[in-house]
Formats: C-alpha cells, sequence, structure tokens
C-alpha cells in the first residue's frame, strides 16, 4: 500500500510540510510498525512511544 498519495494530500490541504519528501516519508510510516514490533519484545512502552514521536515528526 502506498500511503505517499496521503501525504501529498496533506501537503495539499497544509497539514503536511511542502518539504516533506512523501515517498520516502511513506516508506519510513510504512516501515516503522514492523520495527516497533521487533522492539516490543525487549524496550519499555516509553522508548515505543519516543519512536513512534519521532517516525511522525517528520511530517
Amino acid at each position: 500500500m502506498d500511503v505517499s498519495p496521503r501525504i501529498r494530500q496533506g501537503q495539499r490541504d497544509g497539514d503536511v510540510g511542502q518539504d516533506v519528501d512523501s515517498r520516502a516519508q511513506a516508506l519510513l510510516l510504512q516501515n516503522t510498525p514492523a520495527g516497533l514490533r521487533v522492539m516490543a519484545k525487549t524496550c519499555d512502552r516509553p522508548t515505543l512511544h519516543r519512536i513512534t514521536d519521532t517516525a511522525l515528526a517528520g511530517l
């Protein structure tokens, strides 16, 4: 599933910065959940929240 069209829509709507690379951000957002599933086995909740916050901060 390619979410880059959604990110571009967010850019048109003003919710996502124009300087965001929509394709790169889409790849990051698509891969972050897989990494979080792995990290959830060894990390605490605050660490997982920091990872999620960092991934979303790129928008």
